[in-house]
Order: C-alpha cells, then structure tokens, then sequence
C-alpha cells in the first residue's frame, strides 16, 4: 500500500488533475479521502471550474442527459396495477405519491435501454407533490420552489447537496387567520382586508453572473390588498456568494407564468413567458449581470394567439414552440426562432422555422430538446417519449406513467462539482 502511495505521489498536480477532471462527481468525492493532495486538488475553484468545462465540452454526455421530475409510488403495493398507479398518479388528493428527480442519460436509447439515476428531493420540498418546479438549471445546480411557499432549495444532485435560502428581504408574512365565530363561515383575518396588503411570489428564476462569476436567484412579486387593489410589484436578487437576498429596482412590472415550461435560464439571461398588465403576452427576460429586465414581443402576440406556448433552446438560439388554436387533431408544433439580440428588445422579430409533426394523438407537450434533432415530450397518460426532427418518428422512453402531464418537467443536465455550501447533505436513496 505505502509503495502505490509513493508511485501515486510522484504524479504532477497538472497529471493529475487532467486524470481526476475526467471522473463523475461521485467518483471524485471518493478519491478525495484517498490522499490529502488529492482532497486539496479536487476542492481548488480552478478544478472545479476545469472539470465542469470537461464535461460541458464531452459532446458524448453534455448534450444527453436532462433532469426529469416527475411523481412516484410511495406504495409498491400498486406497482403492478397500472390503472391503479395512474389513478393514485392523476388523483391531485394522493397521499401515495411523491416527487423524485431522476437524470436521465438519452444518449443510451440509442442502444433501446435508458441509463437513469434517482435523485432525493431535499426534506424541505417533498411535501409539494404537486406544487413543486424547477426554476432554473445551470452547471449542474437546480433551483427548487414552489407557488404556494416562499421557500427556495438550491441543489446539485450529483453532490447531493442542498441549501435553503434564508427569508425573503421583500415578501410580509402571511395573514394570520383569526378565530371563527360561532356562525361565521367565510374566512376574515385579524386586520381590515381593504387596508392589509399582502405578498405572493410571481416568478422565481435561477442562473449565473457571467461578470461576477456568481450564482443567482430572482423572484418578484405581488401585493395586493382589498380584493382588486394591485400595488408595485417588488424584485429581490439572492447571491449565492454573499448568501443574502438584497431589494433591487424596477423599472417595469412583471407578472410572470406559474407554468414550469414557460421559464428557462439561457446565457446569463433568465426568461420567462408573461402575462402582462396590457393583457398580452411577451417573454420577460432577467439579465443576471446588470439586474434588469427587458421584455420581448412574442409573434402576433396576444391572449387567444395560440392553445399553447412554450420557450426552448435549439440549435443553440432562443426558440418559441406553439400550438395554434385553430389546430386539431393531430397536432403540428411551430418552431419559431428569435432573429434579434438575445437581450431583449422590446420589438422581437419571430420566424416561423419548421414545423413539428403532425404529431401521434395523446402527445400533450414539448419537454427539452437534448439534441439539435431530438425532442423530449409528454403525452396525456404521463408518458415521456422521444420525437427526432430527421426521421419526424416518435419513439417511447421507458419511463411510464409519470402521473399528470403538467407535472412534469425536464431541464438540461451536467454533472458536475460545483458545490453550494455550506449545505446539507441530502439522505441517500
């Protein structure tokens, strides 16, 4: 043992470092506790960044992996019963389900198998089966929350680590209820509702600083009192390195969609589709270095434009997938591509590219794109299936009946080392 440690030891840093930058992060925590120069190596923010350049650059890997989350069973009892697994799956009262979030490595279904592995969801969100989003992916990190909580998990999955963001510097603590006289059925709260205002989270987004080299998160929100009056939405930004959330100026208000797949983290900018105070729909963009958002026409925009909207990567540029109302019965996807800066003017210029399909009956939704020509998507039994834009087939992913199609979320996924502590270690599967 001590000869293999005299061999090991007369390695270079460099050689070593370009042996251990090409290992996945469980393998790299392994060999941390093998020799102290390897523990200090693997932890230098230089390696970090190398193995994370390494594995965005691994044409093999980088392009086919995605996060997916989805339900799952708390009782194998159902397993084998597949009408009553969607029953339980569908069923919004279920106390049997439970959220995971499984990587999935596409580039096996190649070979017709499917390289998976589970990943537990941090104590603090795995009551919210339902309510539960991812809000942003970015160098191996997830952002969680959910609509009806002010809690914000920050994770990466192949560390499993976690962190909890601290309070809310903009949000005021929930009403509290009063105590209900005898015959009194409605709800009333201790001050006068037409003078109370209170807080709701509109939109949260996760990413990174380019120019700080930084992690962050930001939410708006909403205040309203009374029943009709809105008052000035108000925005907060977490830094990851400072490990604090500080008020930011806004110079428009955004009303952003509570849909998961209306929201996506691209090249410093976080974007999201809107529903704006004009009653129309644009793409609300967050540049994570200056602070600000822009706002993007979407193409003939307005609230009755299309059954369904949807924003994406392709072919590394911002793209619009849409349903159009008038279409039935199989459906056909419109691709539409952004030809204007990425910072968001507010006049974007759209054009229609392709078109996707006419799609099988049952296709519900676009998930991800992992490749130029490979599209994830979910149908209305809460499968996950796999459309190539080169052979326009669709090909199932054994995956099945995830549970409510909405549900369902998939994002670009790296793995890597990049750690967000001082965290919590996440329980093992």
């Amino acid at each position: 043992m001590m000869r293999e440690m005299a061999t090991l030891s007369k390695f270079s840093e460099d050689m070593m470092g370009n042996i251990l930058s090409r290992l996945p992060p469980k393998s790299l925590m392994r060999f941390r506790c093998v020799l102290k120069s390897w523990h200090d190596l693997i932890d230098k923010p230089s390696f970090v960044d190398h193995h994370l350049s390494i594995s965005m650059d691994n044409k093999v890997t980088s392009s086919t992996y995605v996060l997916l989350k989805h339900n799952v069973l708390t009782d194998p009892s159902i397993k084998d019963d597949e009408k009553a697994v969607r029953a339980t799956l569908f069923n919004p009262d279920s106390n049997q389900r439970d959220i995971l979030l499984s990587s999935l490595n596409l580039g096996s279904l190649v070979d017709d198998g499917l390289e998976i592995e589970n990943h537990v969801v941090p104590q603090p969100m795995r009551g919210y089966a339902l309510s539960l989003e991812i809000s942003g992916s970015c160098d191996g990190l997830i952002c969680l929350n959910t609509f009806n909580s002010e809690d914000i998990v920050l994770c990466n999955p192949a560390l499993e680590e976690y962190r909890v963001l601290p309070k809310s510097c903009i949000l005021l603590p929930p009403r509290v209820p009063r105590q209900f006289e005898e015959n009194e059925d409605d709800d009333y709260y201790e001050e006068d509702e037409d003078d109370e205002i209170e807080s709701n989270p509109k939109c949260v987004g996760f990413g990174y600083d380019p120019n700080s080299k930084d992690y962050k998160v930001v939410r708006a929100a909403q205040f309203v009192s009374g029943v009709f009056t809105q008052h000035p939405s108000k925005v907060e930004v977490y830094s990851l390195a400072a490990d604090t959330w500080r008020e930011v100026p806004v110079d428009i208000q955004p009303h952003g969609s509570l849909n998961p797949s209306y929201q996506m983290y691209f090249k410093g900018f976080f974007y999201w589709i809107a529903y704006w105070t004009e009653e129309r729909n644009v793409i609300l963009s967050f540049d994570m270095s200056e602070e600000v958002f822009h706002d993007i026409a979407l193409p003939e925009s307005g609230p009755d434009a299309y059954e369904y909207t949807s924003i994406a990567v392709w072919k590394d540029s911002l793209v619009l997938l849409t349903y159009p109302v008038e279409n039935e019965a199989p459906k056909t996807l419109d691709l539409w591509v952004l030809d204007e800066d990425l910072k968001g003017a507010t006049k974007g210029l759209w054009k229609k590219h392709l078109a996707i399909g006419p799609l099988e009956k049952g296709v519900e939704a676009p998930l991800v794109f992992w490749k130029d020509e490979e599209l994830l998507m979910v149908t209305t039994n809460g499968d996950v299936v796999n459309y190539s834009l080169d052979t326009q087939k669709l090909k199932h992913v054994p995956r099945h009946g995830l549970g409510e199609p909405t549900n369902i979320q998939a994002v670009p996924y790296v793995n890597s080392i990049v750690s967000i502590k001082p965290g919590n270690k996440i329980e093992s599967i």
